[in-house]
């Protein structure tokens, strides 16, 4: 639980909050306000906002069904091989050794955001395996090869698909948006809750109700586009709420001869 609170907290959470205070304490002294409607927050930051979150989510839970899929048809391909007559244990190890190395290649690439040229050397291992598949053709039925090769196209769609997944963010400029109207609405609101009175309350000391109000609006502003920034690449294991790929990838140990 603490590490999902502190999850939300970072260097912007601090600014806004120190922005916040110093606009509150400057339009409080020099008695300005803006006439602003609150409801101008709900169009220009809330519901984009929420619909930015909303996006983020929708992209892991694709991942999340798409990289099952993968492994899923992994399986699929190596219970195949280990059922065609002919082929033996030496062979299906190498095959299945070179589909679990095309995995981890493809989990580093996911996972790493350096290397852009890393997914066409995946590409390249990928007309390899399938080489090497297709190289014991003479000992497949039509029903054998066909299976294979709907398999074999199977993971490679998958993998071009979780490729452009984490190469297509939700909309780059719509993330900005919301960010420089979160840093911009203490602006807005400060003077609402200055115009409307300053309610105080007892804690030993006195304690302005609106600055604590107009706190509690920025930090949750900001905590929601936080969140929203953490489930943003699904495959980084940054976030708490990330593709648990180690625990869905498949092992060496899997093999049908162990």
């Amino acid at each position: 639980m603490n590490k999902a609170i502190l999850s939300t907290l970072n260097y912007r959470i601090l600014i806004v909050i120190v922005e916040t205070i110093l606009v509150f304490i400057l339009y409080k002294q020099y008695e300005i306000y803006i006439e602003v409607d609150f409801f101008i927050f709900s169009i220009a930051i809330v519901f984009p906002l929420v619909f930015s979150i909303t996006s983020a989510y929708q992209r892991r839970q694709e991942a999340i069904m798409i990289f099952s899929e993968f492994r899923n048809k992994i399986i699929d391909t190596s219970n195949i091989l280990y059922a065609v007559n002919g082929i033996h244990k030496k062979d299906y190890d190498k095959i299945f050794s070179g589909l679990i190395d095309i995995q981890q290649d493809f989990i580093d690439h996911l996972k790493n955001d350096k290397d852009i040229d890393n997914f066409q050397r995946i590409r390249q291992k990928r007309k390899n395996i399938f080489k090497e598949i297709i190289s014991y053709k003479d000992l497949y039925n039509e029903r054998e090869k066909d299976s294979l090769i709907a398999t074999k196209n199977e993971i490679f769609l998958c993998m071009e698909k979780l490729n452009g997944l984490k190469l297509h963010s939700t909309p780059v400029s719509l993330r900005r948006y919301c960010l420089i109207f979160i840093y911009l609405s203490p602006f807005l609101f400060n003077t609402k809750l200055i115009k409307e009175g300053q309610f105080e309350m007892s804690l030993g000391i006195d304690l302005p109700v609106s600055i604590l109000f107009s706190i509690t609006i920025s930090f949750i502003l900001m905590a929601l586009y936080n969140i929203q920034d953490y489930i943003e690449n699904p495959f980084d294991q940054k976030g708490l709420d990330d593709l648990q790929i180690d625990q869905m990838q498949i092992f060496e140990k899997e093999s049908l001869y162990e």
